[in-house]
């Protein structure tokens, strides 16, 4: 079964997570298996057919009736309401056999996958990619071209929204994506990268660079950038105070390195994004391709 009915309910007082989190939403076991899904996995949750969201299913819960799902008011506003309201659970994540301009049009979300299926060495990934953040996608894809003779891998989700608001649709947390939703990345999952590297955007005025990886590694992309785009941008490593460091073992960047140790995190201002997507993605680049 691809979809179920579902009514859209308050988050119980106990639920916190739920209400702090605009992404998270709990729902009863049993009905969630009857999509094939289950907690900690990704679901679309449709109002209309036009008004839909991905949410990760923080929590399982039986209710009654068991069509209850449950969310703060945050994640009811993503579904443009804040009271309770009558809707679809789809187990559909990405719908990868969309063209790119299809994908547009219709603001979907879209898998993309570039993998000789062995090596080992170095993926460069976009969770975020097309309109939820936006470049990011171009600078996984540019760092695998650049380091094409290593047969380097790439994997990016892209996701629209005619009229803006595809972050709001899509955007799922690092820590929270789940291979089981995300086919293509699933076939890499396992693989044990020596080095990972994933590209985002944030809020903040600056180049944030983090991850599992080692200080001394974060040091000497940090030099690249900031030697790429000059001054008119501050390019950090993230400390342990920063909310955007990139580093818990949970992080897909981490997860996708053998032994969760070999992940970079780039966060990235809008600025950064549009005015140097193409000199951050080549220093990077530049960098991975002395120890690989």
């Amino acid at each position: 079964m691809a979809s179920i009915s579902a009514a859209i309910t308050r988050a119980l007082p106990s639920q916190q997570d739920l209400k702090d989190n605009a992404e998270h939403c709990s729902a009863d076991p049993a009905r969630l298996a009857t999509i094939g899904r289950a907690c900690g996995q990704q679901v679309r949750i449709y109002r209309t057919p036009q008004d839909l969201a991905l949410y990760t299913v923080s929590e399982v819960r039986p209710e009654l009736p068991d069509e209850v799902v449950r969310m703060g008011r945050a994640g009811r506003q993503r579904l443009g309401l804040e009271v309770e309201f009558p809707g679809v659970l789809d187990f559909r994540v990405p719908r990868s056999r969309l063209s790119e301009s299809r994908a547009k049009t219709e603001g979907e979300l879209i898998e993309r996958l570039h993998d000789d299926g062995q090596q080992s060495q170095l993926i460069a990934i976009a969770p975020h990619g097309g309109d939820i953040e936006p470049h990011t996608d171009d600078q996984a894809e540019r760092v695998a071209t650049r380091l094409a003779a290593k047969s380097v891998s790439s994997w990016r989700c892209k996701g629209w929204k005619p009229g803006g608001g595809a972050f709001t649709r899509w955007h799922i947390t690092s820590t929270d994506l789940n291979e089981a939703c995300f086919p293509r990345l699933g076939r890499v999952m396992g693989r044990g990268f020596t080095h990972a590297v994933a590209f985002h955007g944030f809020g903040g005025d600056e180049v944030l660079i983090g991850g599992g990886g080692s200080p001394e590694f974060k040091e000497l992309v940090r030099e690249a950038v900031d030697t790429a785009i000059g001054s008119a941008i501050r390019v950090r490593v993230a400390t342990d105070a920063d909310h955007f460091g990139g580093d818990d073992p949970c992080n897909i960047v981490n997860r996708l390195t053998a032994g969760g140790v070999g992940g970079l995190q780039i966060e990235q201002s809008l600025e950064a994004r549009e005015e140097h997507w193409c000199e951050i993605a080549d220093a990077v680049a530049g960098v991975y391709e002395s120890v690989i």
